[in-house]
This record gives structure tokens, C-alpha cells and sequence, in this order.
């Protein structure tokens, strides 16, 4: 069976997402295509497959980039020849790849076509300008919606989700595989220093693309208002901050490192780090809990049903009550009180299990042979 993986879209999460699936079905059989930019290049995450994958860069005129936005010729001429030359029998539609849209109907003559729903119910979003705006609203949103409408073969890697999906979408084929760890090669053996923590560690962190649903917010403000915060507070993503600072409060006690953290800069970042804080208001599906399992890192999460469902409670991490952000700081205080080396042992634990490379490879098998 002959399986073509897509990849069109480049933005955090998509890239180790769609990478970690790829490289755990490499094989003669598996073909790919991938749209690559400077910063998000699937050629540095992808393990070479002989002749099977292709690389196409993202335009880096604003007028180019819109029109690719739009219709993306190259990519859609290329899927289609692929498909073709190579009898291609499955397609995956990784990264949400809105862009592909108005050719599903084409590939769905040729082969059987899976889609993975990423966020069935769109996350809470502050734009940093109209362009965004109109990218996410006009451009991306409608066409996702429109590829989870028509498309017959539906995946998540949230069991919450899949619920849902089995219940609203009685007409189509729902499956449910792991999370992909976020663990690439490049992040394990990561060497390059983050100059901008030089000679600070042991501090709370939070790591990801700032946006207004993983409640940046929320941990800023409960951690200005901790009476006693002995140690720093570090801020480390890509993205515009949506919410109002106050530095005469911080007093230089908290970093924002507020720019895109390659690969090789997380391991310094998460091994140097006392916890890691994953504030969500909400979340349907995510790989952020293998960077801190894998380096050992204590984790404090909300308690929306996603962490809920993901972690043992006060054994591979700790939980505080999203609707009081008070309690945020006291569980990071909670840390000291407890065996840090008990649950750092139970989240490594946790990460061998849950991530499993194999049992991965035969649940993604198993669904494209149903």
C-alpha cells in the first residue's frame, strides 16, 4: 500500500506533528510532500527516503504568499502527479493544509483520503493585526471546515475529540492514534546555548507559540501576584504578546525570550528549568507534555478535561483549578513539599509508554487498512 503524507502547513506544533508521523512510517512505500520555510524546514526534521519526498519552499514575497494562501499551484500540481505516477491508495492530509481544499475532490477520485482534525472547535484568538485576521478567518478556517465536511476519513490523537467526532459524524470513518512525541533528533541532542538565559536557571517556565488559549496570561498574572516568588519566571515563544505587562511589578524577575526557539535550544531550555507550567484555557490535542517527561522536567498543568485525560495527577504532574489562577503559584510551591525525583522517574516513565514509536506505527497501519 502506497501512502502520500502532506504537509503544507509550517506553523508551531505542525512541524514536529507532521515530522514525527512521517519518520515512524518511512519506508519504499511512503511518499511525501512538504512546504518548507526558513524556520520551519521539514528538511532538517525529515530523515531522508531515498527519492520518496519532496520539498517546496514557501514563497517570500507578501504578493507570492497571498496567492499561494489562495490557490497554491505547485503544490496541488505535484500531489496530483504524485499520485498518479506512483498508484498512490492513501493520501494524508497532516497539518490541516487548508490550502489543498479545492483539490479534494480530485484526490478522493484517485485514492482514499485521511484528514486529521487538529481543533474541531476553534481555540480562543486575539489577532495581532487584520492580515492575520484575515488569513486565520477568511483563508484557513472556512477550508478547514470545508475538508472536515467532505472529507470520508476523519483522525484525531484526542480521545476527547474522538468522542465528539463519533457521535456528530455518524456518516464518516473516525480514528484515534497517540500524540507523536515532540521529540525530534535535533531536539534530544539540542547543543546551542539560549544567550538570553545566560547565567539564570532553576526557573518556572513556559514554552510554546504565545497565543490566548494556552492562558500566558493567566500564569503572568498569578505569578506577579505570588507574594514570595523566589525564583524567575520565563516567558519562552514566538508570537505577539496579547496582554498588558507590567514591568514595575516584574521587577526584572521575569524574561521573555519572544522569538522562535529552534530545536537545538530545548534542551537547554527544559534541563535548566526547576518546573514547566502549561496554563491552557482549553486544548483538544498536544505533544507539549513529552518535552518535560523526556528531560525530566516537573510539569503543572490546568485542569481542562484535555490535561485531565493526559497526566496521573500528583504522580506524572501536578494540577491547579483554571478558575482560580491562585492556586497556580501554590502548586508550583507544592513542588517543593514533594519527591521531585519520584515524579520526574513517573513522567520519564509515562513518556516511554504513551509515546511508543511502534505502538504508534501499527495504530496508523491498522487505520489505513480498515
Amino acid at each position: 500500500m502506497k501512502k502520500l503524507f502532506i504537509c503544507s502547513e509550517f506553523y508551531a506544533g505542525m512541524l514536529p506533528f507532521g515530522s514525527a508521523i512521517i519518520n515512524t512510517m518511512r519506508g519504499e512505500d511512503t511518499f511525501g510532500i512538504f512546504i518548507c520555510t526558513n524556520q520551519c524546514d521539514y528538511k532538517k526534521t525529515i530523515i531522508p527516503n531515498g527519492n520518496n519526498y519532496l520539498f517546496i519552499d514557501f514563497p517570500t514575497s507578501k504578493i507570492k504568499k497571498l496567492l499561494f494562501r489562495i490557490y497554491p499551484f505547485t503544490l496541488i500540481k505535484n500531489i496530483n502527479k504524485l499520485i498518479k505516477s506512483h498508484n498512490i491508495s492513501v493520501v494524508h492530509l497532516l497539518t490541516e493544509d487548508s490550502s489543498v481544499a479545492f483539490n479534494l475532490k480530485r484526490m478522493q477520485k484517485q485514492a482514499s483520503v485521511f484528514y486529521t482534525v487538529h481543533d474541531l472547535v476553534p481555540h480562543e484568538q486575539k489577532f495581532s493585526s487584520i492580515t492575520s485576521w484575515f488569513l486565520r478567518s477568511v483563508l484557513i478556517q472556512p477550508r478547514v471546515s470545508y475538508l472536515i465536511k467532505h472529507t470520508a476519513n476523519l483522525v484525531t490523537c484526542s480521545s476527547l475529540q474522538y468522542r465528539g467526532m463519533k457521535s456528530n459524524f455518524t456518516d464518516k470513518n473516525i480514528f484515534y492514534h497517540n500524540f507523536p512525541s515532540l521529540l525530534t533528533e535535533s531536539v534530544k541532542t539540542g547543543r546551542d546555548h539560549i544567550s538570553e538565559l545566560e547565567g539564570v536557571e532553576d526557573y518556572i517556565l513556559f514554552f510554546g507559540l504565545i497565543e490566548k488559549y494556552k492562558g500566558i496570561h493567566i500564569l503572568y498574572n498569578a505569578y506577579l501576584h505570588h507574594p514570595d516568588n523566589k525564583k524567575q519566571l520565563v516567558i519562552a515563544g514566538k508570537g505577539d504578546l496579547y496582554f498588558t505587562r507590567n514591568p514595575e511589578k516584574e521587577n526584572k524577575k521575569v524574561i521573555f525570550i519572544n522569538r522562535y526557539i529552534a530545536d537545538q535550544e530545548v534542551k537547554e531550555l527544559f534541563s535548566k528549568a526547576y518546573c514547566v507550567v502549561f496554563p491552557y484555557i482549553s486544548a483538544t490535542q498536544s505533544g507539549v507534555l513529552s518535552l518535560s517527561y523526556f528531560f525530566r522536567t516537573p510539569s503543572v498543568v490546568s485542569n481542562i478535561p484535555f490535561f485531565m485525560e493526559t497526566i496521573i495527577d500528583n504522580v506524572t504532574s501536578l494540577s491547579f483549578a483554571i478558575d482560580d489562577i491562585y492556586t497556580l503559584m501554590t502548586t508550583v510551591d507544592k513542588l517543593a513539599t514533594i519527591s521531585l525525583e519520584e515524579l520526574k522517574d513517573k513522567g520519564f516513565e509515562y513518556y516511554q509508554s504513551n509515546y511508543s514509536i511502534e505502538a504508534l506505527k501499527n495504530q496508523l497501519d491498522e487505520i489505513y487498512t480498515n
